[in-house]
């Protein structure tokens, strides 16, 4: 676990351990017999680690201390935390039973396109993952978590892609039905109706705001109002939405021949130097750059092995 430098001590036994690199993102898999690392309550936080982490326990249950949330996570449950509020972690004794196993995700943070506020919302308690997109993406990583080293140099990338933006929409429905929700059912379904139009037509580098009042039959200044309750402007909705489907493309093998400024031009940058400023300002990395260190594969800087 990637906090475990930050606490003040640790008492317990890791019976395995391996990690699978997947480019843009890492699984870790691990078998503890038990585990208890805490950190002191007058110390201060450590910096921020620039990464969160979606812990899916395999098997067994821990419980977690992150600022003042105390949570009991188990087989079913999603654990979404970071370093900075993290007071302890406990796995309990497992004589007699089968070691705790858990699968986690590090994600850079940069990648995970919501305000601080909305993942603020969802960190450090359990998140009900049976069904829905939570079953799909624990589905996913129990299946990767499974995986005996048979993959291709080229696979990892590409299931990393996957599992990131199986992440981010585990995330996006979590706000959604949590606190970021809307108060109001049709405001709500009519912001749901507008985000899969803005998907539908991120190609389109006349999409805008105004665009997509008329569409939907709305004023402008109605279309603002609906974002502003969400903590975004549809503007930089669209922007994420575009930079994310294009570094997609940059990390995916199979389009490693195709020129940064057509993968730009295809989702709506139609002018090269704005979209590589745009991307560096997003990920901290130019385009070329953040393609060439996701076909390695290798984390982005910033992540580090748990």
């Amino acid at each position: 676990m990637p906090f475990e430098p930050a606490m003040d001590r640790r008492d317990g036994q890791v019976a395995d351990e391996r990690g699978i690199d997947l480019g843009v993102v890492r699984l870790d898999v691990k078998r503890l017999r038990s585990l208890k690392i805490t950190r002191s309550p007058g110390r201060a936080a450590p910096p921020d680690s620039g990464v969160v982490q979606l812990v899916a326990p395999l098997c067994g249950t821990f419980r977690a201390v992150w600022g003042d949330r105390h949570s009991e996570v188990g087989v079913g449950d999603l654990y979404a935390h970071d370093i900075t509020r993290v007071r302890e972690i406990t796995v309990p004794e497992s004589a007699g039973r089968e070691p705790f196993v858990m699968a986690a995700v590090t994600v850079p943070r940069p990648l995970l396109p919501f305000p601080d506020r909305q993942m603020d919302a969802v960190m450090g308690q359990e998140l009900p993952a049976d069904g829905g997109v939570g079953a799909l993406l624990t589905g996913f990583i129990r299946d990767l978590a499974g995986e005996k080293g048979t993959l291709s140099p080229s696979d990892g990338p590409r299931l990393g892609l996957i599992l990131l933006d199986l992440v981010a929409a585990f995330f996006s429905t979590t706000i959604e039905t949590g606190a970021g929700a809307a108060p109001q059912a049709p405001r709500q379904g009519l912001t749901l109706r507008i985000q899969a139009f803005i998907q539908r037509h991120l190609h389109d580098p006349d999409l805008t705001p105004r665009t997509i009042a008329a569409a939907h039959h709305i004023s402008l200044s109605y279309l603002h109002r609906l974002f502003q309750e969400r903590g975004e402007t549809v503007a930089s909705l669209i922007r994420n939405r575009r930079l994310r489907s294009a570094r997609r493309d940059l990390a995916d093998p199979a389009l490693v021949t195709a020129p940064i400024h057509v993968i730009a031009a295809r989702w709506g940058f139609s002018h090269s130097a704005a979209f590589s400023r745009a991307f560096r300002s997003a990920y901290g990395l130019s385009p070329r750059d953040f393609r060439t260190q996701a076909l390695q594969p290798a984390l982005l800087p910033g992540t580090s092995s748990p």
